[in-house]
Protein backbone atom coordinates (compact mmCIF):
# COMPACT_ATOMS: atom_id res chain seq x y z
CA UNK A 1 0.00 0.00 0.00
CA UNK A 2 2.83 2.42 0.83
CA UNK A 3 4.54 1.70 -2.48
CA UNK A 4 1.39 2.62 -4.41
CA UNK A 5 1.02 5.89 -2.49
CA UNK A 6 4.69 6.78 -3.08
CA UNK A 7 4.40 6.03 -6.80
CA UNK A 8 1.26 8.15 -7.20
CA UNK A 9 2.87 11.06 -5.33
CA UNK A 10 5.98 10.89 -7.51
CA UNK A 11 3.94 10.68 -10.71
CA UNK A 12 1.63 13.56 -9.77
CA UNK A 13 4.48 15.86 -8.68
CA UNK A 14 6.43 15.06 -11.84
CA UNK A 15 3.36 15.75 -13.98
CA UNK A 16 2.67 18.97 -12.06
CA UNK A 17 6.17 20.36 -12.48
CA UNK A 18 6.53 19.39 -16.13
CA UNK A 19 3.16 20.98 -16.97
CA UNK A 20 4.25 24.32 -15.46
CA UNK A 21 7.42 24.72 -17.54
CA UNK A 22 6.98 27.65 -19.93
CA UNK A 23 7.67 27.10 -23.60
CA UNK A 24 9.98 29.32 -25.59
CA UNK A 25 8.05 31.74 -27.79
CA UNK A 26 9.21 32.96 -31.18
CA UNK A 27 12.42 34.95 -30.85
CA UNK A 28 12.96 38.04 -33.03
CA UNK A 29 15.79 37.83 -35.48
CA UNK A 30 18.66 40.00 -34.38
CA UNK A 31 21.18 41.44 -36.77
CA UNK A 32 24.62 41.07 -35.28
CA UNK A 33 27.03 43.93 -35.93
CA UNK A 34 30.17 43.00 -37.81
CA UNK A 35 33.72 44.14 -37.19
CA UNK A 36 33.46 47.33 -39.29
CA UNK A 37 30.12 48.47 -37.84
CA UNK A 38 30.14 51.95 -36.28
CA UNK A 39 29.72 52.21 -32.50
CA UNK A 40 26.36 53.97 -32.81
CA UNK A 41 24.94 51.03 -34.74
CA UNK A 42 26.16 48.66 -32.05
CA UNK A 43 24.57 50.76 -29.29
CA UNK A 44 21.25 51.58 -30.95
CA UNK A 45 20.86 48.69 -33.36
CA UNK A 46 19.72 48.90 -36.94
CA UNK A 47 16.77 51.09 -38.04
CA UNK A 48 13.43 49.26 -37.90
CA UNK A 49 12.37 47.57 -41.11
CA UNK A 50 8.82 48.02 -42.39
CA UNK A 51 7.93 50.08 -39.32
CA UNK A 52 4.70 51.47 -40.80
CA UNK A 53 2.98 48.10 -41.10
CA UNK A 54 4.36 46.97 -37.71
CA UNK A 55 2.88 50.03 -36.02
CA UNK A 56 -0.48 49.57 -37.75
CA UNK A 57 -0.59 45.92 -36.67
CA UNK A 58 0.43 46.90 -33.14
CA UNK A 59 -2.45 49.37 -32.81
CA UNK A 60 -5.01 47.15 -34.57
CA UNK A 61 -6.25 45.76 -31.22
CA UNK A 62 -5.39 48.76 -29.07
CA UNK A 63 -7.59 51.46 -30.60
CA UNK A 64 -11.22 51.44 -31.59
CA UNK A 65 -12.03 51.47 -35.29
CA UNK A 66 -8.40 50.88 -36.22
CA UNK A 67 -9.35 49.97 -39.79
CA UNK A 68 -10.60 53.56 -40.34
CA UNK A 69 -7.67 55.29 -38.62
CA UNK A 70 -5.29 57.67 -40.40
CA UNK A 71 -1.62 57.41 -39.47
CA UNK A 72 1.05 60.08 -39.89
CA UNK A 73 4.60 58.75 -39.45
CA UNK A 74 7.93 60.44 -38.90
CA UNK A 75 11.21 58.92 -39.95
CA UNK A 76 12.89 56.66 -37.38
CA UNK A 77 15.44 58.40 -35.19
CA UNK A 78 17.82 57.24 -32.49
CA UNK A 79 16.74 57.75 -28.89
CA UNK A 80 17.38 56.47 -25.39
CA UNK A 81 15.30 56.28 -22.24
CA UNK A 82 16.64 56.67 -18.72
CA UNK A 83 15.40 55.07 -15.55
CA UNK A 84 14.00 57.44 -12.97
CA UNK A 85 16.33 59.08 -10.47
CA UNK A 86 14.92 56.85 -7.76
CA UNK A 87 16.28 53.88 -9.76
CA UNK A 88 19.73 55.38 -10.34
CA UNK A 89 19.12 57.27 -13.59
CA UNK A 90 20.91 54.70 -15.75
CA UNK A 91 19.95 54.12 -19.37
CA UNK A 92 17.10 51.60 -19.47
CA UNK A 93 16.58 51.41 -23.26
CA UNK A 94 18.53 52.43 -26.35
CA UNK A 95 17.14 52.07 -29.84
CA UNK A 96 15.00 53.75 -32.49
CA UNK A 97 11.89 55.88 -32.03
CA UNK A 98 9.11 56.77 -34.47
CA UNK A 99 6.66 59.61 -33.83
CA UNK A 100 3.14 58.69 -34.94
CA UNK A 101 -0.05 60.73 -34.99
CA UNK A 102 -3.19 58.59 -35.11
CA UNK A 103 -6.51 60.10 -36.15
CA UNK A 104 -9.47 57.80 -35.46
CA UNK A 105 -13.08 57.88 -36.50
CA UNK A 106 -15.84 58.33 -33.91
CA UNK A 107 -19.03 56.28 -33.74
CA UNK A 108 -20.84 58.97 -35.71
CA UNK A 109 -18.28 58.85 -38.53
CA UNK A 110 -16.49 62.11 -37.76
CA UNK A 111 -12.71 62.17 -37.51
CA UNK A 112 -11.43 62.89 -34.03
CA UNK A 113 -8.39 64.97 -33.12
CA UNK A 114 -5.17 63.04 -33.72
CA UNK A 115 -3.27 61.62 -30.74
CA UNK A 116 0.54 61.65 -30.80
CA UNK A 117 2.43 58.50 -29.83
CA UNK A 118 6.11 57.71 -29.53
CA UNK A 119 6.87 54.13 -30.57
CA UNK A 120 10.12 52.64 -29.27
CA UNK A 121 11.89 49.94 -31.30
CA UNK A 122 14.76 47.62 -30.42
CA UNK A 123 16.03 45.36 -33.22
CA UNK A 124 12.92 46.02 -35.35
CA UNK A 125 10.59 44.92 -32.52
CA UNK A 126 8.21 47.35 -30.79
CA UNK A 127 9.24 47.64 -27.15
CA UNK A 128 6.86 50.32 -25.86
CA UNK A 129 4.40 52.97 -26.94
CA UNK A 130 4.15 56.29 -25.11
CA UNK A 131 1.13 58.57 -25.48
CA UNK A 132 2.25 62.12 -26.15
CA UNK A 133 5.03 63.84 -28.04
CA UNK A 134 7.38 64.38 -25.07
CA UNK A 135 8.63 62.36 -22.13
CA UNK A 136 10.95 63.55 -19.38
CA UNK A 137 13.08 60.41 -19.42
CA UNK A 138 13.26 60.02 -23.22
CA UNK A 139 16.01 61.78 -25.18
CA UNK A 140 16.25 61.99 -28.96
CA UNK A 141 19.75 61.66 -30.38
CA UNK A 142 20.78 63.91 -33.27
CA UNK A 143 22.11 61.96 -36.24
Amino acid sequence: MKKIVKKTIIITTTALFTACVPTQGPQPTKERPTMGTPIRTVQYGYPPRDYRSKIKNYFANRIKRADFANYTFSTPQRAYKRKGLAYGGDIAWRGWMVDVAIETESRTGRMQKSKPYMILFKNSVIVEDILGSEHKLLTKVKN
